[in-house]
């Protein structure tokens, strides 16, 4: 990033609010009382564009289509709660509850999310699928391959949705399931349905997620449908985690907030399922509250 003269190549011209919003046009740099953004004066970008707009400016280079920009925060509000299930809440609440700032329970989220057997799988996800799509590989030999092979096929299956009533041996369970197990997959696949959402990496997801609930009763998870609609729409893997991050990081700031009420330096017992105190570092309690 520069700090010292206008490039020739950086926007110079007034902009009329009234008229499209300005494409990039040069680099990124800050000069004495001016900040650009991909050449554009950050001025005209601020109450101009929203924030997926920006999203899209900064990481493509580009704006978002109207249902890119709706998938996209549909996308987003759907990362931003999954109670205290989530394996990497707990290492912000073990944070929060020895009374760390919020900005150590935003870390130690983010290292906890980072595993591939965690929101890492995102990034597995969106490897695999756009190396299948590339290659231009037969789908079902593909899953007929990974199974025979035992080998896991990144953004399928989940610990807790694997049926939305529980009835996963049912014999329309194909139909009824595979796409509807997890809450927040069942809202996005209806809403891109309705956008008429036309792309080959969500396509293939889907395809992958029927073979394996038919075979396996494996269905598609969230990161199986993000894989396939962030690759539509053009962003590299190794963004996957900025999703991840500016979605699920509201949730965290509610528990870190929720924790300052509780007996700080609560989760000793954390370690292992057979401490005394496991039940009450989970969701347990959760769920019997549930039940009842």
């Amino acid at each position: 990033m520069g700090t010292n003269t206008l490039d020739p190549k950086h926007d110079t011209q007034a902009f009329d609010p009234g008229t499209a919003p300005p494409e990039p046009c040069g680099e990124s740099l800050v000069v004495d009382g001016e900040i650009f953004a991909r050449g554009v004066r950050i001025g005209k970008l601020i109450g101009t564009i929203g924030y997926i707009d920006m999203l899209f400016f900064q990481v493509l280079g580009r704006y978002p289509s109207a249902i890119e920009r709706q998938m996209t925060e549909a996308y987003l509000v759907s990362l931003c709660e999954h109670g205290v299930t989530s394996p990497s809440t707990h290492g912000a609440r073990v944070s929060a509850s020895v009374r760390a700032p919020f900005a150590g329970s935003a870390i130690a989220f983010i290292a906890g999310a980072m595993g591939p057997y965690h929101f890492g799988a995102l990034e597995q996800a969106m490897l695999e699928l756009r190396d299948l799509v590339a290659r231009g590989e037969n789908i079902e030999q593909h899953v007929e391959t990974r199974l025979r092979s035992g080998v896991r096929i990144w953004g399928f299956g989940h610990r807790f949705h694997k049926s939305s009533d529980g009835s996963g041996s049912h014999p329309d369970a194909v139909e009824r399931f595979h796409e509807r197990a997890d809450p927040r997959v069942r809202r996005l696949i209806e809403l891109a349905d309705t956008l008429n959402w036309e792309g080959p990496h969500l396509r293939a997801a889907r395809h992958i997620g029927r073979l394996l609930y038919h075979r396996k009763r494996i269905p598609i998870n969230i990161d199986g449908i993000a894989a396939g609609l962030l690759l539509d729409m053009g962003f590299d893997p190794a963004s996957a985690m900025l999703f991840v991050i500016i979605g699920r990081l509201p949730n965290i700031a509610r528990l870190h907030l929720e924790e300052q009420s509780q007996t700080p330096n609560r989760f000793v017992a954390l370690a292992t399922n057979a401490d005394p105190g496991f039940h009450r570092t989970t969701d347990r309690d959760q769920r019997e509250v549930a039940r009842s």
